[in-house]
């Protein structure tokens, strides 16, 4: 399957000034984060009004992210990790066995609970 790309002309960030051709996904976000815009969009009858302080710092952030993360992406720098659930357990159990003798506790009976073979249910055998 091949993504759908669209080319978007960035306002804000290391890109600006530059027309840029990328996912689908990529241009709507950077559309709705306000560092770039449809640059094949009809014009608007109501333009945008300005950003406040809190917006533009907003957007400046999203698209210095998202260029970091394509530079990273360049560099085969792998992605950072997950920040840890919200429940702050970053603990994973441990994958190695309590006991290494090969020797499972609940299948097998442990020396001293085993009864003499005399005692034991088992058929006599015939002389």
């Amino acid at each position: 399957m091949v993504d759908e790309t669209k080319q978007i002309q960035v306002l804000l960030g290391p890109y600006r000034d530059h027309r840029l051709t990328v996912s689908a996904a990529d241009a709507q976000t950077a559309i709705n984060d306000h560092w770039a815009i449809d640059p094949f969009a009809a014009p608007d009858d109501h333009p945008h009004p300005p950003l406040s302080e809190e917006e533009r710092t907003h957007a400046l952030e999203a698209a210095t992210a998202w260029a970091q993360l394509q530079w990273d992406t360049a560099q085969q720098v792998p992605p950072p990790e997950p920040p840890p659930p919200e429940g702050g357990v970053t603990r994973r159990r441990a994958m190695t066995p309590d006991d290494t003798s090969g020797r499972y506790p609940t299948r097998n009976i442990p020396d001293a609970a085993k009864q003499p073979e005399d005692e034991q249910d088992k058929p006599k055998r015939r002389t």
